[in-house]
């Protein structure tokens, strides 16, 4: 038996109902096989239409492979099409097997539609572009088969922080939480106009996956023994499953089980202060900051945002604020004191005149590694 009754997450994934679920963490955790398993909950009604992918030709062979193992044992009478890369159940339910190995890719599929979707290894795709175009062709006539759309993966890789963005940063693992943008974390909902104007689209979920949910690798230790050979990041993503460590990051001692706590309110007599990294085209990033007694430093808000100007930027922060009692001092890069040949105020007295103080940041020689250091410390 590939699954049993209390397999933990594994059970978790192929019950979930929500729209969109990504199953990803540790290696060696059983995630290929809940994914081939996943599609087979409605494999066997005649209007089932699935479509399974990898990133590539290779690794897809892999993935067949591993169904031809499973499927004839779970479905009898399932025929393969190695033609057309198909699954077909007696009844006439269908699961294609291919792969999008580049972004236009998508476009083989456009005018078709699927009420199953699968991304095995989602971090291997760069951007969301492909998940995101998939949405668009997950619909049926069927109302009893759903719609799913569901993926795997590890931590790591070319798409690392879009998947983190989406699935593991806006909740608690395996919590549904309804879908968020990528750019804003704003809930997504329908649109103005709409008959369910401003209501939520649909839900997501993330479920953390451990070398210890699959027993046949885990019961031996020589798989553990190989992840604990590996690199320390890598040893992280791989084994432990963290998504908060990646290849050259700046504080690769972050660990979420220490540095972040669950939220309460900040003391009125604790020191508090912001910053802020304004970008239009990019990025603005703004975070408010708090000193206890004990000379911790406490991040309580942090706030992105694109496309916003200096001056409505100010305003967004003095209304984050309105509750904030007394905010010390703001510190703001200090090239946003620079006319940049104009002749109206900068960006930073823009933001000032509105009531949003600040003070420019020191770029003497070597501040940066020093704050960093003190960051560290």
């Amino acid at each position: 038996m590939l699954f049993q009754p209390n397999a933990g997450p594994q059970t978790d994934f192929l019950a979930s109902s929500e729209r969109e679920v990504l199953y990803g963490g540790a290696a060696g955790g059983g995630k290929s096989f809940a994914m081939l398993a996943d599609p087979l909950r409605g494999l066997n009604n005649p209007n089932f239409s699935g479509l399974l992918v990898r990133h590539t030709t290779e690794e897809l062979r892999e993935l067949i492979q591993k169904s031809q193992e499973l499927y004839p044992k779970a479905i009898p009478g399932i025929k393969w099409s190695e033609r057309k890369s198909q699954w077909v159940t007696p009844k006439g339910g269908r699961l294609w097997m291919s792969y999008l190995d580049r972004d236009l890719d998508v476009m083989r599929y456009q005018g078709q539609a699927f009420n199953w979707i699968g991304f095995d290894e989602l971090t291997q795709w760069a951007t969301p572009y492909a998940w995101d175009y998939m949405r668009s062709r997950l619909r049926s006539a069927d109302q009893s088969l759903g719609l799913y759309m569901r993926a795997t993966t590890n931590p790591g890789g070319a798409g690392h922080q879009w998947v983190k963005k989406m699935f593991v940063d806006p909740a608690p693992s395996n919590s549904a939480f309804w879908a968020t943008e990528l750019e804003s974390g704003n809930v997504i909902t329908f649109p103005k106009g709409h008959s369910r104007e401003g209501q939520p689209l649909f839900r997501r979920r993330f479920i953390p996956a451990n070398l210890f949910d699959n027993p046949y690798l885990a019961e031996s230790g020589d798989y553990e023994a190989m992840l604990l050979s590996l690199p320390e990041h890598q040893r992280r993503q791989l084994l432990e499953g963290n998504w908060d460590v990646a290849e050259g990051a700046a504080f690769p001692e972050f660990d979420r089980s220490k540095h972040v706590v669950d939220p309460y309110k900040i003391p009125s007599s604790w020191r508090k202060f912001r910053a802020c990294d304004y970008g239009y085209g990019s990025y603005s990033a703004v975070v408010w900051m708090a000193v206890t007694p004990s000379e911790q430093l406490v991040v309580y808000r942090e706030l992105q945002v694109s496309k916003v100007l200096a001056a409505d930027l100010a305003e967004k922060i003095l209304q984050l604020e309105a509750e904030d009692g007394t905010i010390q001092y703001g510190v703001l890069d200090s090239s946003l004191w620079h006319k940049r040949g104009d002749t109206g105020p900068s960006l930073a007295e823009q933001m000032i005149v509105r009531g949003c103080k600040w003070r420019p940041s020191d770029r003497s020689r070597g501040i940066r590694v020093a704050g960093k250091n003190e960051l560290h410390r």
